[in-house]
């Protein structure tokens, strides 16, 4: 009668551990989120700023972005594509590549 109850520790630890397993699976799902939301994001910006290509270059056959008139666009679509607090984005425009560095805070809520 000596083992009576030496089982209960025992359970009390897997579904404790079974717990944490649960809590890390959801949170690197939610990081994975905000991972693909923000890459969602920089590609927006990168497209928009893209479309902006300067006219008179584009009448003698060169393709070339519109510096000036892009960044804004490129910006607004980053920020608004699928909108999170505290995102900031960052434009690069050189050439014809418009690179977009999307930053986006991720809070661990169970862990």
């Amino acid at each position: 009668m000596a083992d009576r109850g030496s089982v209960l520790p025992a359970v009390l630890g897997l579904a404790l551990g079974g717990l944490l397993l649960i809590g890390v699976a959801m949170d690197l799902s939610r990081w994975a989120s905000s991972h693909r939301e923000a890459a969602f994001a920089a590609d927006a910006g990168a497209q928009a700023g893209a479309a902006i290509v300067s006219p008179t270059d584009l009448r003698i056959g060169l393709v070339a972005v519109e510096t000036e008139e892009a960044r804004p666009v490129a910006v607004d679509a980053a920020l608004g594509s699928r909108p999170r607090a505290g995102r900031a984005v960052a434009v690069t425009i050189s050439g014809n590549q418009v690179c977009v560095a999307v930053e986006q805070p991720f809070v661990s809520h169970l862990l």
